[in-house]
């Protein structure tokens, strides 16, 4: 007799624990919170958003995530990518926590590249990366900050995936 492993089993064993937030409608020059960490570190295994309502054709509109530990001062975790005029469907991913732009592959042409390219100069991007290493942060929020431009009704459902590293450390979106 064979035992099945389900597809939420896989994804959990792969990349840990789930949260989804969305979708985040976008404000201009002002974080939004998308997910707490509680409890302890946690190592985020990958960070990935969706364009669930296109984002205005707003020229120089950017948008970066940032991560603000308890008590802290935010950071980025990645480099401010245009997203003007984004359609649904269009996927940003992080790929390395090193503030580089918020990435993801354009073509298919550039499947074989090593490094990825920046997010929106070409619209309806259909795949990305997960994180190459994990990022541990200790408890704190993720956020997603849009540049100071009108972002007009862009909405975006992020998806966060992670493992606790302390035990009692808890991931939610907020």
């Amino acid at each position: 007799m064979s035992t099945l492993i389900t597809g939420d089993q896989i994804r959990a064993l792969m990349f840990g624990l789930r949260a989804q937030k969305g979708p985040a409608t976008l404000v201009q020059n002002a974080a939004v919170n998308l997910f707490t960490i509680t409890g302890g570190k946690f190592a985020i295994t990958g960070i990935i958003g969706e364009v669930t309502t296109a984002i205005a054709n707003t020229a120089s509109l950017t948008a970066k995530v940032q991560y603000t530990p308890s008590g802290g001062v935010a950071a980025d975790l990645c480099g401010a990518t245009v997203i003007t005029a984004d359609v649904v469907g269009t996927l940003y991913g992080v790929t390395s926590g090193i503030a580089t732009d918020l990435l993801s592959i354009q073509s298919a042409s550039e499947t074989n590249d090593v490094t990825p390219h920046a997010a929106a100069e070409v619209p309806n991007v259909t795949f990305v990366h997960m994180l190459w290493r994990p990022i541990v942060v200790r408890a704190g929020t993720l956020s997603v900050l849009c540049s100071n431009h009108d972002p007009g009704t862009g909405a975006v459902k992020w998806t966060l995936t992670g493992i606790p590293i302390d035990d009692g450390a808890v991931l939610a979106a907020v």
